[in-house]
């Protein structure tokens, strides 16, 4: 009765928790963005809610108010540099991963270890692998660590796909560092999330079973992303592909659909456009564009949904990855047909040709999206599948439900 009595009490009260990340997740204009700030806007209606990060922009500390419209304080701390000397340096000599050393900061361990002697937290949220390594900083305390990826994973497949021999060396050296740093750091908490079921199966692998892993999954704001009224009739003969252009795995993706996919798209349907929607594409990227006037690239845009609307469908061409994607999620909540690789539907709960459709070849991928152009009936009839999934399964409120509690069983563990 005693346990009962202390998890329904639990229930009642209101938590502190010090959410620890890598940067200020406003604007979220990456996925990593979006996920940290929707587990923060969650959280903050049941708890009360910290937040220590990094500043890279000038424009965080404009952006701060829109945590504290959330009741979120924000501690900003200076970016580290990171200069080509000093990348070349941790790349060749350090232990560990370039990713996790380049957020290695004395400033960011005092402002830790400072919210730490001022405030009685329950629980710490550390957001990302880069952040684990600050732990040490608020011992005592039970920890979360959130798995938006498992970081050794995406280097390995980045060495896969890649052609220059000493690049694909380079991955292969990170990869192994990595998965010795993420294998060490994460029996340091008391319980880690993945967003998948795939990825917590690897991460079980990493730590023997030694922490619970649980499964937090990616989610999507079904009520901002839904679709409009009028959504056939604004349909352009489109596709369309949405992400940060600076991440790799998307480089990759529409460079390989521009290069491989497209012309066999083409000499069936030749007029069909193609939009890159993200912040920061490559001037490779730029170059497709500028040689092509079928494919256009945005840049950064204050909001996909007009690009997810005005497209007959969306793309997911990823080769390189882990996690999932939260711009499939997206585009199903507006009922969008969905044709993506098997590697970019990871981790969705999907059934292939009932609410997505999936292609891993050039042939195989093009002759999906041909089919589909085609037929009216089967996009609609996909796309509507789609968002029924993300209703029953991906609402954001219902993750932060899980992610509630997750907290409150750590902190019952810790008083029994």
């Amino acid at each position: 009765w005693s346990g009962s009595i202390n998890k329904f009490m639990n229930l009642l009260r209101k938590m502190r928790i010090l959410f620890i990340a890598p940067r200020l997740p406003l604007p979220a204009d990456t996925g990593g963005k979006i996920r940290t700030f929707n587990l923060l806007k969650q959280i903050s209606r049941d708890h009360t809610v910290d937040l220590a990060t990094f500043s890279f922009d000038g424009e965080d500390a404009w952006h701060v108010q829109g945590f504290r419209e959330l009741g979120i304080a924000v501690t900003l701390v200076p970016a580290p540099k990171d200069d080509t000397l000093r990348k070349v340096i941790i790349v060749l000599l350090s232990a560990l991963p370039y990713s996790v050393s380049k957020y290695y900061s004395k400033e960011m361990a005092k402002a830790i270890v400072a919210l730490k002697a001022a405030r009685n937290y329950d629980v710490v949220h550390f957001d990302h692998i880069h952040m684990a390594q600050y732990v040490r900083c608020v011992e005592g305390i039970p920890c979360v660590l959130d798995e938006h990826n498992v970081e050794y994973k995406i280097l390995e497949r980045c060495g896969n796909v890649e052609k220059s021999v000493w690049k694909r060396q380079l991955y292969s050296q990170q990869a192994g560092k990595m998965k010795r740093f993420e294998s060490r750091a994460i029996l340091h908490y008391s319980a880690c999330t993945a967003v998948s079921q795939n990825d917590m199966d690897i991460l079980k692998e990493l730590t023997g079973e030694n922490i619970p892993v649980h499964v937090l999954p990616n989610g999507v704001d079904t009520e901002f992303f839904t679709p409009s009224g009028s959504q056939l009739q604004r349909e352009e003969n489109a596709l369309v592909f949405t992400g940060s252009m600076d991440w790799l795995p998307n480089d990759d993706a529409v460079v390989f659909f521009c290069r491989e996919v497209l012309p066999l798209i083409w000499e069936q349907n030749a007029n069909v456009k193609f939009y890159i929607v993200g912040k920061s594409p490559s001037v490779i990227v730029k170059e497709l564009a500028q040689k092509d006037s079928r494919i256009i690239v945005t840049g950064r845009v204050d909001d996909v949904r007009t690009y997810i609307q005005r497209a007959k469908i969306f793309v997911v061409p990823i080769r390189v990855g882990g996690g999932t994607r939260l711009k499939i999620l997206e585009a199903m909540s507006m009922r969008k047909a969905v044709v993506s690789t098997t590697i970019g539907a990871e981790g969705i709960a999907h059934t292939k040709d009932v609410d997505i459709v999936l292609g891993d070849t050039p042939r195989e991928f093009a002759q999906r999206v041909i089919v589909l152009l085609q037929d009216q009936q089967k996009r609609e009839t996909l796309g509507t599948a789609a968002r029924k999934l993300v209703l029953e399964k991906y609402d954001w409120r219902m993750i932060g439900k899980k992610l509630n509690q997750v907290y409150e069983d750590i902190t019952n563990a810790r008083q029994q």
